[in-house]
């Protein structure tokens, strides 16, 4: 007879079986010794990410993206950019960034990043643990002494890409003194203003996962409350002002406003440089389209774990829906406009 494994026994071995290598401090090196930074991606997150990193770092960078649009707008910011990828994987840099859309997108680009050792690749795109997890073994296998790789996805949005306050969620074997996290959490301050150890390789992918599962159903909810509210003639700007005073508080209330009366109020009061998506037409943000690219990773690694999410599913078949009806390029903020039958 043949011994049936539970759910949580198989995800317990699958998270076993990651490499884990043993750290010497003697192996990696201090910021101070890093000399050469690469940073592929420079999307609505990579691009602001990389202007501070130039503009606050004496390191000498160099980047790549397919967009050209995007490469030169770094080039405008001092950062030299490169025409492919292969010269990114065999270039001599120390430490390398990847901010890119999802999975695919990372198992095409990270194989052409492992030309050259020994090197710290950071991952900082949204993609599914077991992904994360495969690229750290790949790296401790390839890399060998003085590699790593580190899950660094972030949150925060294009404002916080923007103004270098993101939150870094990371994924790292070993965080001590010496460690390949203490090399590049310097790095990572210089894009962000929290750096967070959440654990050993994949913990940071699931972390973000987590988060951005809380964050779509906190947004459709703030903006049934909007709809419902403009229905029973409340101003929208008002019932703005009673949410981020009151148990609404959130951050689709108070930086990503969903509503584009009340979105265009934020940026006329506070002065703020880059207004919420909803006062131009949702453009810019957080894509509809990618969060539901998380929803479903977050769905897929709560049934292979066992775990009901209601209110997951719900807020991925809403943002399929929306995507399916055109949105998929606007900020995510517009299931307001989705849920009102635009």
């Amino acid at each position: 007879m043949i011994a049936r494994l539970s759910g949580s026994t198989i995800s317990a071995f699958r998270r076993a079986t990651v490499m884990r290598v043993p750290f010497f401090p003697s192996q990696t090196r201090s910021v101070s010794h890093v000399t050469k930074l690469g940073f592929v991606g420079l999307g609505n997150m990579g691009l602001p990410m990389i202007l501070n990193l130039a503009k606050k770092s004496n390191h000498e960078i160099v980047a790549f993206d397919m967009n050209s649009k995007a490469l030169q707008k770094a080039r405008e910011g001092g950062i030299e950019c490169v025409e492919s990828l292969s010269e990114i994987g065999q270039s001599d840099c120390d430490v390398v960034f990847t901010m890119l859309p999802g999975d695919a997108a990372v198992n095409a680009v990270l194989p052409s990043l492992m030309n050259k050792w020994p090197r710290i690749i950071v991952d900082c795109s949204t993609v599914g643990p077991a992904t994360s997890r495969h690229w750290h073994s790949q790296v401790a296998i390839e890399g060998g002494e003085g590699s790593s790789f580190l899950d660094a996805p972030v949150s925060g949005g294009v404002k916080g890409a923007t103004d270098a306050t993101l939150t870094f969620m990371v994924g790292a074997d070993h965080v001590e003194e010496g460690s390949p996290f203490e090399t590049i959490r310097p790095l990572l301050l210089l894009m962000g203003q929290r750096v967070v150890p959440c654990g050993g390789p994949g913990t940071g992918a699931a972390t973000k996962l987590c988060n951005n599962l809380a964050l779509a159903a906190q947004m459709i909810g703030i903006c049934e409350a909007f709809n419902l509210g403009e229905a029973l003639g409340v101003d929208p700007v008002i019932l703005s002002d009673v949410m981020n005073t009151s148990t609404a508080k959130s951050w689709s209330t108070n930086v990503q406003n969903p509503h584009p009366v009340a979105a265009a109020n934020m940026h006329v009061t506070t002065g703020g440089e880059v207004s919420p998506p909803a006062s131009r037409d949702y453009q810019g943000g957080f894509g509809t389209r990618l969060i539901l690219k998380d929803l479903g990773l977050a769905v897929s690694a709560g049934q292979a774990e066992g775990v009901a999410l209601p209110l997951g599913s719900t807020s991925k078949e809403l943002y399929r829906l929306a995507d399916l009806h055109g949105y998929g390029d606007k900020d995510f903020g517009v299931m307001l406009q989705f849920l009102r039958g635009k």
